[in-house]
């Protein structure tokens, strides 16, 4: 089967522009140092802590993904760009209830040992550590129709696509590309790594990877200044008014002609 009667998704026929990754790469850093100088409360209760503690988290994704993009490692961008975007949206899923959500977001790392003991091998040891944690377990267990007591997998209770529908916009949309974007580049699948083979819009492989790379960026800094914003309404951040001052100059970035090729991309509203 010859590779012009193959088809792939994510084919486009117009002409492409080339992004202009240096400057939004520029930006980046910009917006990279002014979060890092951005102050923060000391934690001082448990919705504190890992508010904060999750930020610290999205921040150093956010960081180890500006070492990739220079060198075109969009793949690997990719790859850490889930990883950034999940965690930022426990953090603002913690965020509607901090309270309550930090609390089973601590009290969750028993269900994670617990799986990691029972793959252990060890009947006696996985006997003991249930006995110990019975009443932490039972928060997150629940019985099914057959009266069978079943383990959630997740600290909210809900899986990622029901906890992006119920916050809603932007994370809602993003959900149906971003997320299944980045996790065809973790999980190795064809559609990552046959991408590349079939984006017959491109004469040239450095302005495919420039602009998938630029992609990326784009992205990961729209998904971190909104933790940003979060923490501001947490009391967590008192100013961050460098921060959108430097988003704000990101925005200005990048050309109109880069909403025409993200529209093919189905990421326009990402650019907004």
């Amino acid at each position: 089967m010859s590779l012009d009667k193959t088809l792939f998704i994510g084919t486009a026929t117009p002409k492409p522009v080339s992004l202009p990754l240096k400057a939004i790469l520029d930006h980046y850093a910009v917006i990279r140092d002014a979060m890092a100088r951005t102050g923060c409360v000391k934690p001082h209760d448990l919705p504190t802590l890992v508010v904060n503690t999750s930020f610290n988290y999205a921040f150093n994704a956010y960081k180890s993904i500006s070492l990739l993009l220079p060198e075109l490692y969009h793949e690997s961008g990719a790859a850490v760009l889930r990883q950034l975007w999940e965690v930022s949206l426990n953090l603002h899923w913690i965020g509607v209830d901090p309270e309550s959500r930090s609390q089973d977001f601590c009290n969750f790392t028993i269900m994670e040992h617990r799986k990691l003991i029972s793959r252990s091998g060890d009947p006696t040891e996985l006997q003991a550590f249930d006995a110990d944690t019975k009443r932490l377990q039972e928060r997150f267990q629940y019985q099914t129709k057959k009266k069978r007591i079943q383990r959630h997998e997740h600290f909210s209770k809900n899986d990622i696509y029901d906890r992006a529908s119920k916050l809603g916009d932007p994370w809602n949309d993003e959900y149906q590309f971003v997320f299944r974007f980045a996790s065809m580049h973790v999980h190795g699948a064809p559609g990552a790594v046959l991408r590349d083979v079939f984006q017959t819009i491109y004469t040239h492989p450095k302005t495919r990877e420039q602009n998938s790379a630029s992609l990326i960026a784009i992205l990961a800094i729209k998904v971190m200044v909104r933790n940003v914003e979060l923490l501001v309404t947490l009391d967590i951040i008192p100013d961050a008014s460098k921060v959108m001052e430097a988003f704000k100059s990101f925005q200005e970035t990048i050309p109109s002609e880069g909403t025409k090729l993200f529209s093919l991309l189905g990421t326009a509203n990402y650019l907004r």
